[in-house]
């Protein structure tokens, strides 16, 4: 009774370990999750300033545009600076969007390094659950040995009384 007791309290050990292995688990992902989730927000917060400012340059550049072709008879050279400045916002553009790619791939290779960690840490958990539950069914085991030798002991010792 005495070690059917410590081995159940020792299973027992091990199920909240397994709970407290699973909570972990469980909370490594939340975080994982709330930290993909910020990534997202601070990328469409950057598109969103990106648009914004292109569609200021480009309003600013649209009013010069008009000022530009109402005295397009007089002056050929402000037609050329109009072509220049819209040259310049292409160009700004341009370098925008390669800095917002550049981001994106860095938060790309953020996020996989964070999955490719999230992924060890499962298959750890994993490993570790796989160890508590071999050993819950070495000690069932063992005790299924034990209780079948006492049945035959029982069995034997019976015969001998009678």
């Amino acid at each position: 009774m005495v070690r059917d007791t410590a081995l159940l309290d020792e299973r027992n050990q091990m199920m909240a370990t397994l709970d407290t292995l699973l909570a972990a688990v469980n909370h490594a992902s939340t975080e994982q999750r709330s930290a993909i989730d910020a990534l997202v927000a601070t990328s469409a917060d950057l598109l969103d300033r990106v648009g914004t400012r292109f569609g200021e340059q480009v309003a600013g550049e649209t009013g010069k545009l008009e000022a530009v072709s109402a005295q397009v008879a007089v002056a050929a050279a402000e037609v050329a600076s109009l072509g220049e400045a819209f040259a310049s916002a292409v160009e700004v553009f341009g370098r925008n969007n390669s800095d917002l790619i550049e981001r994106l791939q860095a938060i790309e290779g953020a996020l996989e390094r964070s999955l490719a960690r999230s992924d060890e840490q499962l298959a750890y958990y994993v490993a570790q659950a796989r160890e508590v539950v071999d050993l819950s069914m070495l000690a069932q085991r063992q005790i299924m040995a034990d209780l079948q030798q006492l049945g035959a002991a029982r069995a034997v010792a019976a015969e001998e009384a009678a």
